[in-house]
């Protein structure tokens, strides 16, 4: 009978030896999801669309205080999906109406294929100008937001980014959304998103012409009654 003290010590024999004869292991995995990670937001900070898109996975998800991120819909704020396309549809449409610069006090592997971020974003929209509209600065044109945020980012084996589990402040989430929001449906109000993109929004574009009022038929005389 082998005791435990002996099959201890075979085993390890045998897995020095496999070590000694085969070399290297295969590392699994991504082998450093933050600098992935890093790669991809400056990307965005740069304004480069291919680029920045290439950082996702196509089942990515993005979560805002463990609810899914908001998009737009019907005048109000939806839950639903953050998609990110590999063609660069949606940072091409996104950093047309906003630009994003990131101060980190915070970054970090935790684990396999995971990394954790805090930082400072500044959200900073359009004029307008870069539509072909007067430049202007009223709201929601030219608005500045600053949002504090701290997210754990889970990237698949090529380092590109799966799920985005961002913790942050609601209000200043909600401010972002609201003016966007807002901006898009000026857009849309001006002719400058098509109509299908508007409609697939839930936004109803305002008619430019008037409706044409109906005329009045013209009243019968009463007749005169005689004496």
């Amino acid at each position: 009978m082998i005791s435990c003290k002996n099959l201890f010590l075979q085993s390890f024999l045998i897995l020095s030896t496999a070590f000694a004869q085969g070399g290297e292991t295969e590392v699994q995995g991504c082998v450093d999801p933050l600098a992935a990670i890093m790669n991809t937001l400056d990307c965005i900070a740069l304004e480069d669309v291919a680029c920045a898109s290439a950082g996702y996975n196509e089942s990515f998800i993005k979560l805002h205080n463990s609810v899914e991120d908001t998009k737009w819909g019907g005048g109000s704020l939806q839950d639903t999906n953050t998609e990110i396309d590999s063609d660069g549809s949606f940072w091409s449409n996104t950093l047309s109406l906003m630009t994003f610069s990131f101060s980190y006090d915070y970054t970090a592997n935790i684990g396999p294929n995971r990394a954790s971020v805090r930082y400072v974003k500044d959200v900073s929209f359009t004029d307008g100008s870069n539509f072909g509209l007067p430049a202007s600065a009223e709201y929601p044109w030219s608005l500045n937001v600053l949002q504090h945020e701290h997210v754990l980012v889970t990237v698949d084996d090529d380092c590109k980014m799966i799920l985005w589990d961002q913790y942050g402040d609601n209000e200043e989430q909600d401010v972002v959304n609201l003016a966007s929001l807002l901006m898009f449906q000026e857009l849309c109000n001006v002719g400058i998103v098509p109509s299908p993109m508007c409609t697939g929004f839930g936004i109803i574009v305002a008619d430019p012409t008037p409706t044409p009022k109906t005329p009045k038929s013209p009243k019968t005389p009463k007749s005169s009654k005689r004496a």
